[in-house]
């Protein structure tokens, strides 16, 4: 008995030593640099956090479905989601008129939802109105209603070169084209009409 004893020791000794050896291989192929491992580590977070994100859309889906459903059963409950028509001017005289007309005909069934209410007035929309002033300020209100001085209009060099040009070549008639519009431009810059002269 003792050789089948001593066996056994030895034979379990052998195994807890094999295991040893077996975790330290595994420990030596482990990465123990610290960036790596919180690289995992931020990852495998970022990978659960995903996964809940997507439970929680899910079971939000599957309470709303079942919200809808219920809804769905209700009595009186609005089969169609989308919302009402729009409805012209023209379609709410109608109905106005189908009611007056049903009301006089039943003067006895009058009830709340079958009076007939009047239109409220609809004023005209005056964003667009170009004699309408709308100005806060006095200075504002000033240059809206141009008092106190003629408003200039504003021209381009085009416009100006178009006019100008024509009476520079007579006044000048040696000059070449470059020049004649070289003066032409120095013309603009002093001239009024200017709209940088127009803001002094």
């Amino acid at each position: 008995g003792d050789a089948s004893a001593k066996d056994e020791k030895a034979a379990a000794a052998k195994a807890k030593d094999e295991a040893a050896k077996a975790a330290a291989e595994d420990a030596s192929w482990q990465d123990t640099d610290k960036g790596v491992q919180k690289k995992a580590q931020r990852a495998a977070d970022a990978a659960a956090k995903a996964d809940a994100k997507l439970a929680a859309k899910a079971e939000l889906k599957e309470l709303e479905k079942q919200e809808e459903e219920e809804i769905s059963q209700m009595k009186g409950a609005n089969k169609k989601a989308s919302g009402y028509p729009k409805v012209t001017q023209a379609e709410i005289a109608r109905r106005q008129a189908l009611m007056g007309a049903m009301a006089k005909a039943n003067p006895k069934k009058q009830t709340k939802k079958t009076e007939v209410v009047s239109q409220p007035k609809l004023e005209a929309n005056t964003n667009r109105q170009e004699d309408v002033v709308d100005a806060s300020g006095i200075d504002a209100a000033l240059n809206a209603l141009d008092v106190g001085e003629k408003k200039q209009v504003k021209m381009t060099y085009a416009e100006f070169e178009a006019r100008e040009l024509d009476g520079i070549r007579q006044e000048n008639p040696g000059l070449k084209m470059s020049q004649a519009k070289e003066r032409c431009f120095k013309m603009w810059e002093r001239s009024p009409e200017n709209p940088k002269n127009q803001d002094k």
